[in-house]
């Protein structure tokens, strides 16, 4: 039988380097990708910082992972919320503001989004067209290349994954993928020539988690 100072010292151990203290604060996760001249999947939170990005490397801007597709050790982290997010950069003038919502919009509709633990085929699942207002669509006149917004109604980006959220335990690897599903020839003609505008504006793509991290002292 264990003595109480044995049990005492077990209990202050299971904290490894860390004590049993901990904080408790909201917090995000966010990883991006970019966008080459054709189409393609992504699998977010395998490149931390100082990963090869573009013509640099990942900073804080582009991942707040530290580790690839881990949590450190002493953290863990609770999913709330997923949100996806177009960083478009249009220079001063710029005519066809259109074109990289409208082809962002195009490649979210052919894309299934999964939260993975490692070992498990998915632990969440949702198409992307559940992520955006629906309907929707945008389109340019062709006077003017102005945009029109059609079928418009309110929508966030950002889906609850109530009443389950998924628990994320140190050192534990996690990911999010994006599958791009288009079977249709003649759509996939059309979202590569989106994935173009989009690798020729430098737009990025944000995918974000959001939820409860505990962090040992």
């Amino acid at each position: 039988m264990l003595t109480q100072e044995a049990y005492k010292n077990l209990q202050l151990g299971s904290g490894g380097s860390y004590s049993l203290a901990r904080d408790a604060i909201k917090h995000n996760l966010w990883d991006t990708r970019g966008f080459g001249t054709t189409y393609s999947n992504n699998t977010f939170f395998v490149q931390p910082q100082g990963a090869a990005w573009r013509v640099g490397s990942k900073t804080l801007g582009e991942t707040n992972m530290t580790d690839s597709g881990k949590l450190p050790n002493g953290q863990t982290f609770l999913i709330t919320h997923l949100s996806i997010g177009l960083q478009a950069y249009l220079a001063a003038g710029n005519t066809a503001a259109q074109n990289p919502a409208r082809a962002f919009i195009n490649l979210i509709h052919s894309s299934i989004f999964n939260i993975v633990i490692a070992g498990r085929a998915f632990d969440f699942q949702i198409h992307g067209s559940q992520l955006l207002p629906r309907p929707l669509a945008i389109a340019g006149q062709i006077a003017t290349n102005f945009p029109v917004r059609l079928g418009d109604s309110i929508g966030s980006g950002i889906v609850a994954l109530n009443p389950a959220p998924i628990f994320v335990d140190q050192l534990v690897g996690f990911s999010v993928t994006q599958e791009i599903a288009q079977p249709d020839t003649n759509v996939q003609t059309i979202l590569n020539a989106d994935a173009t505008i989009l690798n020729g504006l430098f737009c990025t793509m944000n995918v974000c988690l959001i939820g409860f991290l505990t962090r040992a002292k």
